[in-house]
């Protein structure tokens, strides 16, 4: 019966130490890899706008996303990162769920459409985006490689979007929904030409960028123009007196620009491929007269000096009848002169857009067929094993519920069993303690990008976290057991005397 008995025991210590043993492996895997609150905390470890600035230094060598840009887009993204991984933390919960016996298969369209792919989430994101620094900087970046825009346009358009900006994000949500219904197989098709039309280029959101441009750059441009360097005889304006004309223009041509919204927004889509903006002048004819007046007095012509003041009034009226002929009546300029590209440009952007974005749904929906029926392979063996796991946990309850009924004693029980915690718990301690050295080793010989260097060992230290943690309660526990043993003997005599 003694003999019977110690086997007992030891078969029953042997199965305890071993499924200890699995035990911590199973709480690594149940707290790591099940664990859809380690996935988000794994991704928002990640600075992805570290990452972006080495990709972007690395690809970058010739120079064609210029400083200004590069910073623009790290710190945008820097900014948007805390909204964009709120999101995807949806999505990974989502999932998991699933995974846990939750509810019927989510498809991959259900979870983007609650996570990052809606209106609200652009929403979210466009509040911690400054549009027109992004604007700045990008039209920087094509000036510096392109002869497509012109300073004064660039910074009058830039001044125009930062006023025009709250409603412009406005309009970006709104142009934001149907492609995302469209993206995520909710709507049958997409006409994105229209839908922009409707939304971003609509008269009023394009009035109304129009109507806080800046036109002193360009009225003056235009007055440079007709008035050139001098006037007939050699007479000169100041850059001040043509200022003052260009002031007395600038509402005729801040009105040409707003009434022109719709061809803008027509020319920006496609539906014309150039057109022409006509400024009427006469506006300006009065306070053009003044500066001229001014000007032809101050550089009389050599035969009009020492005349009188009635002959000088009289040459000057002869002398601006003749100048003011050679000015038209208005001032035509057509989109291919304001340096914004061309309307065949223009629509073949668009148009590519919209393949792309058919492509994508295409590529969206097949992902998803692979992403349910992946989900369904995976769930019966995560099911399988999160009751192997509940099972282990009644199997190490039972075996020593089986060694303490078998003793029927406190000391021999405790020291059993403290034994063999202190013995599980102190190899583990000491394995998870070597193969982090190694892993840390092996990574600091690797080849790893520099933003994902320090993410790589916190990824190792949070995935070994559980393991160590079950070793260390192991430990204490039977130390704590042992302890016991010795000391429940002495503390049952003193009771006894």
């Amino acid at each position: 019966m003694k003999i019977l008995k110690s086997f007992a025991l030891a078969l029953l210590s042997l199965i305890l130490l071993i499924s200890l043993s699995i035990f911590g492996l199973a709480y690594t895997v149940n707290q790591v890899a099940l664990n859809s609150h380690y996935m988000v905390k794994t991704l928002k470890d990640i600075n992805f706008a570290d990452a972006l600035q080495e990709a972007i230094n690395q690809d970058n060598t010739n120079g064609d996303i210029s400083p200004q840009l590069e910073s623009a887009l790290v710190d945008t993204l820097r900014k948007t990162e805390p909204v964009i991984m709120g999101r995807i933390g949806i999505a990974i919960d989502d999932t998991y769920v699933y995974l846990k016996g939750q509810g019927s298969v989510p498809s991959l369209q259900d979870i983007l459409g609650k996570s990052v792919m809606n209106s609200q989430f652009v929403a979210d994101l466009l509040d911690e985006i400054d549009i027109s620094q992004l604007a700045d900087q990008a039209l920087t970046n094509e000036l510096g490689t392109q002869a497509g825009f012109s300073d004064s346009f660039r910074a009058a358009l830039i001044a125009a979007i930062d006023k025009s900006e709250p409603d412009l994000k406005k309009q970006i949500v709104n142009v934001s929904d149907p492609i995302f219904k469209y993206l995520l197989m909710q709507s049958l098709n997409l006409d994105l030409k229209s839908t922009l039309r409707q939304t971003v280029l609509s008269n009023s959101m394009v009035s109304e960028i129009l109507s806080n441009f800046d036109t002193t750059t360009i009225t003056k441009d235009i007055l440079t123009g007709y008035l050139g360097d001098s006037l007939p005889q050699n007479i000169h304006l100041t850059s001040a007196q043509i200022d003052r004309v260009g002031v007395s223009l600038q509402p005729a041509v801040k009105t040409t620009l707003t009434a022109a919204a719709g061809n803008f927004a027509d020319y920006l889509t496609g539906a014309s491929t150039n057109f022409t903006l006509k400024v009427p002048l006469a506006s300006a004819g009065p306070t053009l007269k003044t500066v001229v007046k001014e000007a032809f007095t101050a550089q009389l012509p050599a035969g009009l000096q020492g005349a009188s003041q009635s002959d000088i009034n009289n040459a000057f009226e002869q002398y601006y009848t003749d100048f003011v002929q050679t000015i038209p009546a208005t001032y035509d300029v057509s989109t291919s002169e304001w340096g914004i590209g061309t309307g065949g440009q223009i629509v073949d952007a668009i148009n590519n857009a919209q393949t792309s974005l058919t492509d994508g749904r295409n590529s969206i929906d097949s992902a998803s067929q692979d992403f349910e029926k992946g989900l369904q392979d995976a769930k019966p063996y995560v099911n399988d094993f999160r009751a192997g796991f509940t099972g282990l946990i009644v199997l190490i309850l039972l075996v020593t519920l089986g060694i303490i009924s078998i003793y029927r004693n406190v000391k021999n029980a405790c020291l059993n069993l403290g034994i063999i915690f202190a013995l599980y718990g102190a190899s583990e301690l000491v394995g998870v303690i070597i193969l982090r050295s190694i892993a840390n080793a092996q990574i600091a010989n690797a080849d790893i990008p520099q933003a994902f260097s320090s993410i790589t060992g916190t990824l190792l230290n949070d995935g070994l976290a559980p393991l160590q943690t079950i070793s260390i309660v192991s430990l204490v526990l039977g130390v704590l057991l042992i302890a016991a043993a010795i000391v429940y003997p002495s503390m049952m005599q003193k009771e006894a005397e």
